[in-house]
């Protein structure tokens, strides 16, 4: 059987942040396709733990639900700069904390069916605080909550931001010492 095989990448539209791309495939049975393609050039997510084990998240203004959404603080990757470095900036900004201690948790893709974004998940414990240093179009307000309301609000879909119901949820199993893997998917 033969392979997948871009013939073209098409750049339709260039935007702020991502690009929009149309990619001509040839399929395995020898079919060719279009597909979208939506270039992204990466973010990181942090999941900030005050010494309580509270969870703080973050409600801003998302365009595209038109809603105010809780979130982790997140934000986009700049150029040279890893995702380790994005979150350490990112906390304080959106928070007004600085995390002394942050590790890896997941990296994620977003949209997989036509996007490209990949997003580290850390944690952050240690906080100190510090003060807000919000961009010019950033109007966030921070809360404080319990493991249990976070993973409550999750589940009745008040959250639906998508890196933050995965880093939220692997953290709530990892933290329990649960496998992420089930023993039933070991195989």
């Amino acid at each position: 059987m033969e392979e997948y095989k871009k013939i073209k990448q098409n750049l339709v539209h260039q935007g702020k942040v991502v690009g929009f791309y149309e990619d001509i495939i040839t399929l395995p049975n020898g079919n060719t396709v279009t597909w979208d393609l939506v270039k992204h050039p990466g973010a990181a997510a942090i999941i900030p733990v005050t010494e309580d084990g509270n969870i703080l998240l973050v409600r801003q203004y998302r365009n595209a639900l038109d809603a105010m959404t809780y979130e982790i603080p997140a934000g986009g990757i700049e150029e040279g700069e890893s995702g380790f470095d994005c979150v350490k900036r990112e906390i304080e900004e959106e928070t007004g904390c600085r995390a002394e201690k942050i590790e890896h948790l997941i990296t994620i893709v977003t949209a997989i069916g036509f996007c490209d974004e990949k997003i580290p998940i850390f944690v952050g414990t240690g906080l100190q605080k510090t003060k807000q240093n919000l961009d010019e179009d950033e109007f966030i307000d921070v809360y404080e909550m319990t493991p249990e309301k976070v993973k409550e609000m999750i589940l009745c879909g008040e959250i639906v931001d998508a890196k933050t119901i995965s880093g939220v949820m692997t953290y709530l199993n990892v933290k329990k010492g649960k496998s992420i893997v089930s023993k039933k998917n070991r195989s």
